[in-house]
């Protein structure tokens, strides 16, 4: 244990689950999902215009319709929502249980 300024810190080893990041192209630009994602919020929002084209690894191209919304399933794109959607699941499990 380390003690600094009265307060106890514990170092912890764990392992973390390595989650490969997918990666788009918009033109001559290549974005993480969030960027791409703020990319489709743009085009919702009139800030960007309508009809980019969207690569993903596996050279599918699905293109930002004028709501935000992609016309193609983009592999990738499912990562974060899953991850999410994992979660609020468990957690309603799990709260579930304590209740009853």
């Amino acid at each position: 244990m380390v003690y600094k300024f009265g307060i106890v810190k514990t170092k912890i080893s764990i392992e973390i689950k390595r989650i490969k990041a997918p990666k788009f192209r918009v033109g001559k630009y290549v974005l993480n999902e969030y960027e791409l994602r703020q990319l489709m919020l743009d085009v919702a929002m009139d800030e960007k215009p309508a009809g980019i084209k969207v690569k993903d690894e596996n050279g599918l191209v699905g293109i930002i319709r004028w709501d935000g919304k992609l016309t193609e399933f983009l592999s990738g794109m499912q990562i974060a929502d899953n991850l999410t959607l994992k979660l609020w699941d468990y957690n309603e499990k799990k709260h579930t249980k304590e209740v009853h």
